[in-house]
């Protein structure tokens, strides 16, 4: 897994202590070596070769368990599709 470095603008790691989280607690999802932009709501996507944005898996989790259900619907080409359905291979 190649994961970038923790952004500056990113929370702390305390903050996220015991939960998924793209840059403190990654889970080893499909999507882990793609490119990421944070949305202005907080969202973590991943970008894919086609282009297309995708919700980091625990981006999601992460804003769900800080009271924001439902980041993880997006318009999909099928990349994430393992990562989404919960396969961490």
């Amino acid at each position: 897994m190649n994961q970038p470095p923790t952004p500056k603008w990113a929370h702390s790691p305390e903050q996220c202590a015991g939960q998924r989280c793209i840059f403190h607690n990654p889970t080893a999802h499909t999507m882990n070596d793609w490119p990421y932009s944070l949305r202005p709501s907080g969202l973590v996507e991943r970008l894919c070769p086609h282009g297309v944005g995708h919700p980091d898996p625990d981006s999601v989790a992460w804003l769900e368990a800080n009271g924001a259900p439902g980041y993880g619907l997006h318009g999909c080409d099928g990349c994430c599709r393992p990562a989404v359905e919960g396969s961490n291979e």
